[in-house]
This record gives C-alpha cells, sequence and structure tokens, in this order.
C-alpha cells in the first residue's frame, strides 16, 4: 500500500527500533499534514518574493489616500504677494526645450527612488535647469543665445501670453513643447485667461478675477460664469469632436477686457524688466528675430511697439500681430497707478476691442505707438497665417517675426521650420528670419508646382475688374460703347481674359477669376481651397516669382 507519511530523518535511519514520525497518527492524517507543510513553504516563498522579511519596507499600506493639495488661485485678487515664500510666483518657466544651440549630453538619472513631492511644487517657479553638464558649457549656452538675440537678455523680458477658457486646450498644448518650450529664450512667461487652470504645471491666471461686481454681472460675462461650471461637471471646452464636448459662446464679448487687467499684473508683480511682449495663444513668434531687433529700441522710453492699426481716429498697436511695451512704458502708467485698470472699465464696455482699449490707456498715460518703420518695405510684426501672406517686392527682404492665426499642425511645422534655419549653416552665425525665407521653406513649391488651381482663392484683391463697375458696358444713359469683340478682351469677361490683363501688367504676380470678376495683385500668396458656391479659379506668374529671387537684400541693422 502507498505510504504518505513523510520520510525519516536521515539520522534516525529506518530500522524497526527506530522512532517513526507521527508514526502513531491514522494515515489519511498524515496526509493532511504532509499537503499544509507544502502551502506553507509555498506561502513562505511568496512573502519573501515581494519583500516583507526586507528591512525598512516603507509604510504599511493603510487604505487612505494620501491628501494632496493643490494651489489655490486666490479669487479676490490674481494679484501675488512677492514678499511671502508661500505664494506662487506669477512667472513660470517652461520644463522642456526646443533649442536651436548645440547640447551638452545630459547625465544619467539616478536609479534610487524619491519620495513623491505634494503636487503644490508643480506650479511654483523653477529657474531653467540647462543641459550642459558644466558652469563653463552652461555659460556658453547664454552666451550663443545673447548672440542669437542681438544682445537682448531673455531674462529681461516678460511674455504675457492671452488665452480663454474656450480656447486654452484647442491652442495652447503645441506652443507648451515649440513656442514657448525653451527656457533660455522664454524664460519668463505669464498665462492668462478668463478661468483659472493649470497647463502643464503652469498656472493660468483668472485675469477678470479683480473686475468689478457690476461688471461681472453685465451680459458680456455669460461665459466667464458659466465657463467656472464645465470643469466640475466634466464637461470639456476643446472641441476635440469627443464624448463630453460642449460650446460656450461669447468669447469675444469677453476678451476686450483682459488686456488691461494682463497689464496691471504684469507690472505689479514683474517690474523693472526691459521689454513686456503680448503673445494671443493663435500667434507664433521668431524670437530671436524679435529679440534682435527690439535690442536696437530704447527700452528706457516710453514705446509700444506694434503693427499699426486705426479705430476711433486713435493710431493703436494690432493685437492679433503681437506687440511689445518698454519697461519705461509700463512703469510710467500701470507701474505708477496700481489702480489704473479699475479707471477704464466703463470705456472698455462701449468698445468692440481689447488692444484698441489698452492702446487707449497708454495714450492716455504719454505712451504712443511707435510708427516711424509704418509703410515702406518693413512689415515685421504681421496679422496673416502663412497661406494668406502676399510676397513681392514690396516685403520680399523685409524681417518677419511672428505668424499670426495658426492651428496646431501649423505651430509644429513652423517649429521644424525654424530648428531647420538655425542649424543651416548656409544661414550664417546668426540669422535673422526674413519673408524670402517663408517663401523659400513653406511656400514656393505650393505655388509653382500648380500654377493654376481650381475651386481655391489665392487672396489676389489689388485690382479689380466687373461688369458692373465697367463704364462701357454699364451706363443705362447710352447703349454699350464697346464692340462684342471689344467685350472679350474684358478681364471680367472669361477666366482667359483675367489671365491676360495679368500677363499685360508687368507687376502682376497672381490672378483669380470667378463668374463676372477679375482681381489681380503684385504679390503672390499661397491661398486655400474653398467651396464658394461658384467655381474660382486662381493663378500665378510662375517666371515673375521666381525672378524674386534674384533681388539683392541688404543687410539688417540688427
Amino acid at each position: 500500500m502507498f505510504n504518505m507519511s513523510p520520510p525519516l530523518s536521515p539520522r534516525l535511519g529506518s530500522g524497526k527500533t527506530g522512532f517513526r514520525i507521527c508514526g502513531f497518527l491514522p494515515r489519511h492524517t498524515k496526509g493532511y499534514l504532509w499537503i499544509t507543510f507544502l502551502v506553507g513553504v509555498f506561502l513562505l516563498m511568496a512573502l519573501s518574493e515581494n519583500g516583507i522579511f526586507e528591512k525598512d519596507s516603507g509604510p504599511g499600506y493603510t487604505g487612505a489616500v494620501e491628501d494632496v493639495k493643490f494651489i489655490k488661485f486666490r479669487p479676490e485678487s490674481i494679484i501675488m504677494d512677492s514678499d511671502s515664500p508661500k505664494a506662487p510666483s506669477a512667472v513660470t518657466s517652461p520644463k522642456s526645450q526646443t533649442s536651436f544651440i548645440s547640447e551638452s549630453p545630459s547625465k544619467p538619472a539616478k536609479s534610487e527612488t524619491k519620495p513623491s513631492k505634494p503636487a503644490q511644487e508643480i506650479i511654483t517657479e523653477e529657474k531653467p535647469t540647462l543641459k550642459s553638464s558644466t558652469q563653463k558649457s552652461s555659460e556658453k549656452e547664454e552666451q550663443d543665445i545673447l548672440k542669437l538675440t542681438g544682445g537682448l537678455d531673455p531674462k529681461d523680458v516678460v511674455i504675457l501670453v492671452k488665452t480663454g477658457a474656450t480656447s486654452i486646450w484647442r491652442r495652447m498644448p503645441a506652443h507648451m513643447s515649440t513656442t514657448l518650450g525653451n527656457p533660455l529664450l522664454t524664460p519668463n512667461i505669464i498665462f492668462y485667461s478668463d478661468s483659472p487652470d493649470n497647463i502643464n504645471g503652469h498656472p493660468v491666471h483668472d485675469v477678470l478675477a479683480n473686475v468689478s461686481s457690476t461688471l461681472k454681472s453685465s451680459p458680456d460675462f455669460t461665459l466667464y460664469t458659466k465657463a467656472k461650471e464645465v470643469a466640475s461637471n466634466n464637461l470639456y471646452l476643446e472641441s476635440g469632436s469627443m464624448e463630453g464636448d460642449t460650446y460656450l459662446p461669447g468669447g469675444w464679448r469677453l476678451d476686450k477686457y483682459k488686456f488691461v487687467p494682463m497689464f496691471q499684473h504684469a507690472a505689479t508683480t514683474t517690474p523693472g524688466k526691459k521689454w513686456y511682449i503680448y503673445m494671443e495663444d493663435d500667434n507664433y513668434y521668431f524670437w530671436p528675430t524679435l529679440y534682435s531687433w527690439l535690442a536696437t529700441l530704447d527700452h528706457t522710453s516710453p514705446l509700444m511697439i506694434g503693427s499699426p492699426a486705426f479705430r476711433l481716429g486713435e493710431d493703436f498697436a494690432h493685437g492679433g500681430s503681437g506687440f511689445a511695451v518698454s519697461g519705461a512704458a509700463m512703469s510710467s502708467t500701470f507701474g505708477a497707478d496700481p489702480k489704473l485698470a479699475d479707471k477704464y472699465e466703463e470705456y472698455a464696455k462701449e468698445q468692440c476691442c481689447g488692444d484698441q482699449v489698452l492702446s487707449h490707456a497708454l495714450r492716455e498715460g504719454g505712451v504712443t505707438r511707435y510708427n516711424k518703420l509704418d509703410g515702406g518695405s518693413w512689415a515685421a510684426l504681421q496679422a496673416l497665417p502663412t497661406w494668406r501672406i502676399g510676397f513681392g517686392r514690396w516685403n520680399w527682404c523685409s524681417p518677419i517675426m511672428n505668424i499670426h492665426k495658426v492651428h496646431q499642425a501649423d505651430i509644429s511645422r513652423l517649429s521644424v521650420f525654424e530648428r531647420e534655419f538655425y542649424e543651416n549653416p548656409k544661414n550664417g552665425p546668426s540669422p535673422r528670419l526674413r519673408y524670402h525665407d517663408i517663401f523659400t521653406g513653406l511656400a514656393r513649391s505650393s505655388m509653382l508646382d500648380a500654377p493654376r488651381k481650381s475651386e481655391w482663392d489665392n487672396y489676389a484683391s489689388a485690382k479689380t475688374f466687373s461688369s458692373s463697375a465697367d463704364p462701357d458696358v454699364n451706363d443705362s444713359k447710352s447703349p454699350s460703347k464697346i464692340t462684342a469683340a471689344q467685350m472679350k478682351s474684358k478681364p471680367w469677361f472669361s477666366q482667359k481674359a483675367c489671365e491676360a490683363a495679368c500677363k499685360e501688367w508687368d507687376q502682376c504676380l497672381s490672378w483669380k477669376y470667378a463668374d463676372d470678376n477679375c482681381a489681380l495683385d503684385h504679390t503672390a500668396a499661397m491661398g486655400q481651397r474653398i467651396d464658394a458656391g461658384i467655381r474660382m479659379e486662381s493663378g500665378w506668374m510662375v517666371e515673375r516669382i521666381k525672378a524674386l529671387s534674384d533681388i539683392e537684400c541688404e543687410a539688417l541693422a540688427f
């Protein structure tokens, strides 16, 4: 019969006189004990494998989730007390880099596990950590940046980024690793919105927190009130075509109230800087070129630098194109009067545009827009996306410092283009971007590879022709003054006649035609596909556009 009892101890032997382990127990009981013994062995092995018997294995699991503390925005004010060590800095520095300069290999990360830090630390100000492993290489990186920026230290610049609850998650993510992703170029950034938020560890300030209760109760602030309910309702305003998407109208009505409080806050929390640059969330800046130009201007004079716009008889800096305010202008206006923003609430109610409201406030403080470069061939800060920019002799050699109305895909393309531009040795050690660089890198193939496109608008508009505006055929007092053959030669008569008119005008670079309407232009833009309900044909004068490359540009002064 099969004996399930365990083997005898080797020291006792197997003789009849030896003591037999558990010999007095029934056979089935011995089997149960043997199974129990094996289970115990396996259990001990499992516990040992999981470190139960190791020293300092850490606190036991209590079943409670650690209390995580988050920075709370002060609802009564976005102005942080700079003297208090507990107050988070208004200025944040990006942690990721998209550097145009060579980088030293970073040190390998240590393997030991460190205790996790409270969530509060992710939105406090951190000084940018350079990738170089020695102080000497760190200094070299900073010197290389100063060469790129014409000597203007980016630490002397504050960037004021304006976004909104309905646009932040559609427009800002790509900026965080590109436009605003290099702490050597953008060390001081303040994010403003109409609702408190946090993006990639950077606080987003509710810039309207301090406006009067009267203003907040106005119809213009309907979105402001409703936006604060979105997150708590597990809804999203990012228009991602996903479950949870919601939409709130009224962003434009609310936007105009942000400008003046933004600059009031920046003047209070980050005084003493040389330049304060305004950036909208659909703008892409070429920082080295912009900084190099600002380095040639006097920041100790009250200056506002921007593209011209006009309203109510006032010249103001166009917000979409971006603009900069000198340190002297900030200190003499918002810095001198901490309550200046309050005085323009009523004025803003009657206006359409926040950039005009801000310019009006600065004008009353003695600061006017710098206009010495208006007109001519200077178009550095501009309001168009790449596909609407008209390239021609007038702007071919002009520096360009931004692209407006960018989508996330545009931001990625521009970042790659810019990096390749600065890394190309043919462009020299400290190149400045010009319109012809944008044309060559982003627009040339679109126009020259297909010199004619249907269902396409290339935005030609300098000269327009239509039969309704032609006195030869639209004179109600007398019959037509031209023959049928002459009529066929009119630019508005056909696409063929429109193209012929462009060839006849020696400055024409592009044309478009759609049902009795012809337009010619001395610039060439890529344009875009459209569905206008009627066919539109667009074309470009390829040989004339190629000839632009023969233009010799003079060296820039910066």
